[in-house]
């Protein structure tokens, strides 16, 4: 397993060393021990002070997850914070809803879990082993040039069993949903979650680079990852073509203002904008030379939010002007933010929820 995989869709070695620290005393219990997938998530008293890893609106409810299988819905705009019965403890990374009702969770394990309820009750849909066979028999077939490679990296995945995390989930409705996540892994489903569907085949990654982030526009999807990988279909999803960007290091976010633009970014505060749909790219200059965790557009549209793993927001207005930081003290290392109903800004990582007010987080503009 590659350590890049259990970190990426976090702030980096921190966290782990965080969660790791909070474990014995936060959730020592008794009985039988059962492996993390299969074991429910404990209440904590503070859900909004643990580690979290991705946050997302579910209508006029902010849903945020996280480590050991947090859960927690606030429906105050982020001021107050309340965990959901949860039926696993792995970590869980990405957060997105189709609607006010319909959402999904992808985490560690190849888990994901699947709501109808706007966050308060989750089932499992998907796990590692299961997305392994569906990968190993998606590229079975495989008669290209590629079809060894394929093979091969699908063989590594069934002996991985249910390790791989899916560190990406992107909602197109609430039928159809696409996870993605280390090793290669790239999954959808075009029935709510009821099968799922391997399309490692349809992309050019034998190499098995982890992704990061989706994105989506009409017909045109965007994955983002390691080492400068930056995909795009523009058949929803049937295939998949690699496109080259001037940075080789890896991208952890990726949003697509309207105009055919592209913008991404990843590592050591690198920033890439395209206004052609991904033929061209220029970079964007940053106030800060820190690696971004993720990007954002605002549910107006107004203003890109990307933070970063110094613990600050930074905007871009219009997207493609230099990247200006949001007035007030750094945070812990963040791993998403998302805009509350209200206008203000949640951001969550290291140290949980934190809730930036409008006026300071200074969003008011035009991508």
């Amino acid at each position: 397993m590659k350590i890049s995989a259990l970190l990426g869709a976090a702030c980096g070695a921190a966290l782990t060393v965080l969660s790791a620290a909070a474990g014995p005393a936060a959730y020592a219990t008794s009985g039988p021990v059962v492996d993390a997938p299969e074991r429910p998530a404990l209440q904590v008293a503070a859900p909004a002070r643990m580690v979290l890893l991705g946050v997302a609106r579910a209508g006029r409810r902010l849903v945020s997850v996280g480590e050991r299988g947090i859960i927690a819905l606030s429906d105050d705009d982020g001021r107050t914070w309340r965990q959901v019965p949860v039926p696993t403890s792995v970590s869980l990374t990405s957060v997105a809803f189709a609607d006010a009702r319909d959402g999904w969770v992808a985490g560690h394990a190849g888990i994901v879990l699947h709501t109808t309820d706007g966050g308060e009750h989750w089932t499992r849909q998907l796990d590692g082993a299961t997305a392994a066979a569906l990968t190993a028999r998606d590229v079975a077939g495989v008669r290209t040039k590629l079809g060894p490679a394929l093979r091969k990296l699908a063989g590594e995945l069934v002996a991985d069993g249910a390790d791989a995390p899916l560190l990406a989930v992107h909602c197109f409705d609430a039928r159809r949903v696409m996870v993605a996540g280390a090793n290669g892994l790239l999954l959808q489903t075009g029935d709510g979650g009821a099968t799922w569907t391997s399309l490692v085949s349809r992309t050019d990654n034998v190499t098995g680079r982890n992704y990061y982030a989706i994105a989506a526009r009409e017909r045109e999807i965007f994955i983002a990852g390691e080492q400068g990988l930056l995909l795009r279909s523009l058949d929803g999803a049937h295939s998949f073509k690699r496109i080259a960007t001037p940075y080789d290091g890896t991208f952890f976010g990726i949003a697509l203002p309207d105009h055919g633009r592209v913008f991404i970014a990843g590592l050591r505060g690198n920033a890439l904008l395209s206004s052609d749909g991904g033929a061209h790219f220029a970079r964007v200059r940053s106030a800060v030379p820190v690696s971004f965790s993720s990007i954002a557009l605002t549910g107006d549209g107004a203003a890109a939010v990307l933070t970063n793993q110094a613990g600050q927001l930074l905007t871009s207005r219009p997207a493609g002007r230099p990247l200006e930081l949001v007035p007030g003290p750094p945070l812990f290392p963040l791993a998403g933010v998302v805009d509350a109903a209200d206008g203000a800004l949640v951001a969550v990582g290291f140290g949980g929820a934190v809730r930036i007010s409008a006026p300071a987080a200074g969003t008011r503009g035009s991508i």
